[in-house]
Order: C-alpha cells, then sequence, then structure tokens
C-alpha cells in the first residue's frame, strides 16, 4: 500500500494559545506548505477559529477538518470531524461518547507527555490497563507528536497503539507557524474523506520530528505575555472593581 497522503491534525491559533490567528495559519500553509493535503485546527475547548477554516476550505488547496482539542478528565481528546461544542471534564469514555454523538472521531492526545497533570493522573493506568483505551471507544492515538520535548513519550504512545490494534495518528501540536507539519498522518489517499475511512480501519501510519528549539522559544514568549496581561490589566482597572478569576492557559 502506497501511503500518499499528508495530514496535520493537531494546530493551535489564538483562539487558545497558539501565536498566530487562523487566517494567519492557513495563508502559511498555502505559500509554505503544499505537501499537506488535509489539516485540523484542534484549539483547547473552543470551536470558533477551526469552524472559520472549514468554512472557508475553499480559498486553498487542502482541506479542513473541523475539530477541537477537548479536556477530558482522561486527557486531552481530539475531537475531529465535530461542529458543535463538546462538554468539558467528563471521563474518557463519556467523552468519546459525545463525540461520536457529534459525529466525529474521538483520538487521544500525547497520552504520555507526563509533564501535564491530567496526563499522569492517567497514565500509568493507560499502561498497565491498556485495554481501557479500546473499551473507551477511542478511535486512534496520537504516537508522534512533535511538541514532546523526552522522545519516549511518543515511543511508549506508539507501543501501545500497537498492541491495542488502534489506528496511529502524527502531529505537529503547533502554536506557531514553523512547527506545523513537523508531525504527520499518512494514508493511502489525498482527501479527508479517506482520511476519516483510514482511521477507522486503522490504517495509517504516523511520522515527523521534533519542533526547532526556536519554535519552542517562540511558544514560551506567547505563554509570557498571556500570564503578564492579567496583572497589566488589573494595573489600569478601577481598585474597587471585582476581578473575574484568570483559568490557567492548557499548553499542547
Amino acid at each position: 500500500m502506497t501511503l500518499i497522503g499528508r495530514a496535520d491534525l493537531h494546530i493551535h491559533t489564538t483562539a487558545s494559545d497558539g501565536r498566530y490567528t487562523v487566517q494567519e495559519i492557513l495563508q502559511h500553509l498555502q505559500t509554505r506548505h503544499p505537501h499537506l493535503d488535509v489539516i485540523a485546527i484542534t484549539d483547547h475547548d473552543v470551536l470558533d477559529a477551526s469552524l472559520w477554516a472549514y468554512e472557508h476550505q475553499s480559498r486553498y488547496n487542502f482541506e479542513v477538518v473541523p475539530g477541537v482539542e477537548v479536556s477530558s478528565r482522561g486527557g486531552h481528546i481530539l475531537a475531529l470531524w465535530v461542529t458543535t461544542p463538546i462538554p468539558m471534564n467528563m471521563p474518557l469514555a463519556e467523552t468519546v461518547q459525545a463525540i461520536h454523538e457529534a459525529g466525529g472521531l474521538a483520538l487521544l492526545a500525547h497520552p504520555f507527555h507526563l509533564e501535564f497533570d491530567v496526563v499522569r493522573a492517567n497514565a500509568l493506568r493507560y499502561l498497565t490497563q491498556p485495554q481501557v483505551l479500546v473499551e473507551s471507544g477511542l478511535d486512534g492515538i496520537e504516537v508522534h507528536n512533535s511538541g514532546i520535548l523526552t522522545p519516549a513519550c511518543n515511543w511508549v504512545a506508539r507501543v501501545v497503539a500497537q498492541r491495542l490494534g488502534m489506528a496511529a495518528i502524527g502531529c505537529s501540536d503547533a502554536h506557531t507557524l514553523n512547527a506545523i507539519g513537523t508531525g504527520v498522518t499518512r494514508w493511502a489517499g489525498r482527501s479527508a474523506a479517506s482520511l476519516r475511512t483510514a482511521i477507522m480501519t486503522n490504517t495509517t501510519t504516523a511520522e515527523g520530528t521534533a519542533w526547532n528549539i526556536s519554535d519552542y522559544i517562540e511558544y514560551l514568549q506567547t505563554e509570557l505575555f498571556s500570564q503578564e496581561k492579567p496583572s497589566l490589566a488589573s494595573m489600569s482597572s478601577s481598585a474597587n472593581a471585582p476581578s473575574a478569576p484568570q483559568s490557567g492557559v492548557l499548553p499542547f
């Protein structure tokens, strides 16, 4: 089987914690990444940018899969082919069910990226009882995430996916322009429809490299700026005005 298609299904914009707008990302893809056939904008728990890209995909030379990265109690779930919001903070199986009911596919993102609390809380269970991933109804596992610094995290995810016979997904998890396309999913087709079929029939492969050091630096600059904004706002606001609690930025 010849794998001709390339897709990057995990890209962030300024709608969540990315550095660039959806319009900037799509234009960059159009001019710098002619090898990508399908992409997905998957911001954290918001669909706005992804739906804009989906609705305007006719302007570009690639197809757009609408999607979102859902924060669940079982980890981060890439919900692809969805156009309606998926509730946050549900158990893994309930999140997968909600994605399926919305007409989408559910892929477990960076399941062993231990820098994050929600991943650490579930990683040992997924490693020692991997069958729970199958039982949850997941459609695949992200086995290559270019943003992960520790290579072993991707390796473990790949081994688990292989042992379970689950579809392997490769993604950049890009938060900057230059990181886009560093991780890709390959399949024997070029369309979004054929990609969906390939995921459902476990005929995809994942490949890629790590981000460049400049991508990590640029991303960290974005994180620092986002953390500074609340304090700057509070300095200029009235001392008597109540301030809303600030939620932390979810990286990756």
